[in-house]
Formats: structure tokens, C-alpha cells, sequence
């Protein structure tokens, strides 16, 4: 092919840079017959049409097809059409029509300058091989933008539902990201905040599974079939549940927090509970699905530390001062309590003979001067007891499941 000095060339160039018809050719039948581009405003599109002419004419002129890499064009291209909504399919396929379009101009304006067939063979294999490089590298701009566009989705989620769980969004911002994400604005939703044990994230990562709290918040709430939002946040998880538990799916190695039911506006609300809940749980040694319902009683324990020393030194440490017998007293106390004050199941529980577990509780009673009869006492030494097993690693209170 001959180079940028041949004189029929040059002329067939400067007739295709200044025929606007294939400018608004373009348009035309981009916006006709493209999905995607009867929408986008014919500005725009003549704006891609003249970059494309302005690439075709550079092309032939240095009488070889760019390297993908070295094409500015498509990063404008998709960033723009990205922007408007139209996919990626319907951008390549813009850009091959445009191709043609200036094809047939220039297979019209070649014989005009004397340029013989075989030549406008070549400038029709120069410009589908523009076409290939041009597509290689709208494929690679379109997958990167892609991957970036969704990291900065993900943090945007992210940080709206940290802002929303803790109520740091003004009402604006909560009911744009609520359309945003699905939230609904008619019915009562959950603040939830979610830990894993350390030893679930140990075995997590030897099997080759997600320790990630925020990870196993959502895998809990797909078997569980119901919607949650959930984010990370500090060591563990938050989140917003739309639908009701029931009853509660198996949550090995987590510990969920749920809040009380309230409007998405009061969302703040619901996550005060819920960090109540989590601290109670965690104070007491359960796991799974907890909220305060579950744990009733047992949210004193850590909201009311007063009362929960009172009753430890009432119930527990003057017992405690027996050293080991002592523990046995405790365990045979925590069997009659667990077993509604049935005897022969506490015993069997532990198991010891019957006589033993009443011996165990006389002696309790002797020590203390509870009455194991005693509603009080029994509500006491309830409490009591639970805040012993929380804070005694070997004598922890049965997770709950």
C-alpha cells in the first residue's frame, strides 16, 4: 500500500474527513436499528461517529491497523456508554456499524480518485482489522471498568449499611439507599450484629472455608431463606434483616444478634438492642441465633453488673470456698436448675446417684441459706450460676444452637 505522499490517497482522506454524511449516517442507523441506542442523545453518538471517522482515516494514512493496547478510543467509548446504560453487546456491535457505514463512503470515493480495486480491497482488510483491535480493547477497558465500578458498589453498600445500622444517616440518605438496595419502608426490619468463635475461624480456614464474619452472616441467611444486608464492621458483622427468622436455621461457630422489629427509620434503634444482645450472648457463652426474647433474664447478667456481683457472692463464692466439693455442689445445683427441679433426671444428668444430688443440695442450702424450693432463690441462683459457667471456661453454660 503505498504511503501517506500517495496523492490519490490523501484526497480519497480529506474527502471522507470532510463528508458530514457519514457522520449523521451513522446516527441514524445507530439509533435505528442498536438496542441501547434510540435513548442516547444524538450529540453523543455523532461525537463517538467523528472519533471513529478521525480513527479510520489515521489508520489508513499509516497503512496498518494499531496495536489494541495503543487505542485510546474504546476507554472513551465505554466509559461514556457505561455511563448510559448500554451494554457491551450493543457498543460493539455500534462500533461495527460505524465501520461499515465509513466503508461504504470510501468504496464509493475510490474510484473517483483513480484508486484501483485491489486498493480498496486493502483499505477494507486494514479497517476490519482496526475493527479487531478496537473490540480487544473495549473487552479488556469494559472488564476493568467493570471490576472497579463493582469494588466501588460493594464499598458504597458497605458504608450505607455501617451508616444506617448505627443510625448515622440523615432520613434522605436511608430512604435513597433503602430504594437502592431494596429495603422495604412498610414493614419492621432487624439491626443484626454477628461474631464467629475463634475457634469456628480457626477450623474455617483449615478446611478451606470463610472465616469471614460477614460471609458467614449471609451463608446463614441463604439457608435460612430469608434477606439480610450485611457488611463488616470491626471483628465481626452487621446487618439488616427484612424477614422474620422463624424458627432459626443452625448457625455453626456464629453468634447473631438480632434487635427489636422496627421501621427502617428507627434501624438505630434496633442496633443499640442488638449490641446489647451480642455483649449478653457472649457474657453467658451462647451462640446461634439470640435476641432478647431468647435470652430474657439472661441480659442482666452483663447490663446489670451490680446485681450480678450481689448474687455471686450470695450464691456462689461462699460454695466455691469448699474448693473441689465445691464445683460438685455447683454442678448438681446447675442439674436441678436445668432439669426442671426434677431430681432423678438432675442425677442422671450428671450423673450421680440421687441421694448424692440431694446431699449436694443440702449442702447448698447450708452454705448459702437458699432454699432450693424457694422461688427467689431459684431465680437467684439461676443467675447467678450462668454468670459462674460464663466466666469459667471449664464450666461454661451449653451454647445454645
Amino acid at each position: 500500500m503505498a504511503g501517506a505522499g500517495d496523492e490519490g490517497l490523501r484526497a480519497l482522506l480529506a474527502d471522507l474527513e470532510s463528508d458530514t454524511s457519514i457522520i449523521e449516517d451513522t446516527v441514524a442507523e445507530l439509533r435505528a436499528t442498536i438496542p441501547g441506542y434510540e435513548d442516547i442523545p444524538a450529540d453523543s453518538v455523532r461525537a463517538s461517529a467523528r472519533r471513529n471517522l478521525a480513527l479510520s482515516i489515521r489508520t489508513l494514512r499509516d497503512g496498518r491497523a494499531p496495536d489494541p493496547e495503543q487505542i485510546e478510543e474504546p476507554g472513551t467509548l465505554m466509559e461514556e456508554r457505561m455511563s448510559q446504560g448500554v451494554s457491551i453487546v450493543s457498543v460493539l456491535a455500534g462500533f461495527r456499524l460505524s465501520m461499515s457505514v465509513i466503508l461504504r463512503h470510501l468504496l464509493d470515493l475510490a474510484p473517483r480518485h483513480g484508486l484501483p480495486p485491489e486498493r480498496a480491497l486493502d483499505f477494507s482488510t486494514l479497517l476490519w482489522a482496526l475493527g479487531d483491535a478496537f473490540t480487544t480493547q473495549s473487552v479488556v477497558v469494559h472488564r476493568d471498568r467493570s471490576i472497579s465500578q463493582a469494588v466501588a458498589d460493594s464499598a458504597r453498600r458497605t458504608h450505607w449499611i455501617r451508616d444506617a445500622v448505627i443510625g448515622g444517616l440523615d432520613r434522605t440518605a436511608l430512604l435513597a439507599g433503602a430504594g437502592t438496595y431494596d429495603l422495604p419502608l412498610d414493614r419492621p426490619v432487624r439491626a443484626v450484629r454477628a461474631t464467629v468463635a475463634p475457634d469456628a475461624a480457626g477450623e474455617a480456614a483449615d478446611t478451606g472455608g470463610s472465616g469471614d464474619p460477614a460471609e458467614r452472616l449471609q451463608q446463614w441467611a441463604e439457608q435460612a431463606g430469608v434477606r439480610l444486608l450485611t457488611a463488616p464492621r470491626g471483628e465481626g458483622a452487621v446487618g439488616i434483616l427484612m424477614d422474620d427468622v422463624g424458627p432459626a436455621a443452625p448457625a455453626p461457630g456464629l453468634t447473631i444478634a438480632l434487635g427489636s422489629a422496627v421501621r427502617l427509620t428507627e434501624v438505630g434503634e434496633s442496633f443499640t438492642v442488638s449490641t446489647r444482645v451480642l455483649e449478653a450472648a457472649h457474657r453467658v457463652g451462647w451462640t446461634g441465633v439470640v435476641d432478647v426474647d431468647a435470652l430474657s433474664w439472661r441480659m442482666g447478667i452483663q447490663s446489670s453488673p451490680e446485681t450480678t456481683r450481689l448474687l455471686l457472692d450470695k450464691h456462689v463464692a461462699p460454695v466455691l470456698e469448699e474448693g473441689p466439693f465445691g464445683e460438685l455442689v455447683l454442678e448438681a445445683l446447675g442439674a436441678y436448675l436445668g432439669h426442671g427441679l426434677n431430681i432423678p433426671n438432675a442425677a442422671a444428668s450428671i450423673p450421680v446417684h440421687v441421694n448424692t444430688l440431694r446431699y449436694r443440695l443440702k449442702r447448698y442450702r447450708e452454705l448459702t441459706g437458699g432454699n432450693v424450693h424457694d422461688l427467689e432463690t431459684l431465680i437467684e441462683a439461676s443467675w447467678a450460676l450462668t454468670a459462674h459457667r460464663a466466666s469459667s471456661p471449664a464450666t461454661k453454660e451449653p451454647p445454645r444452637r
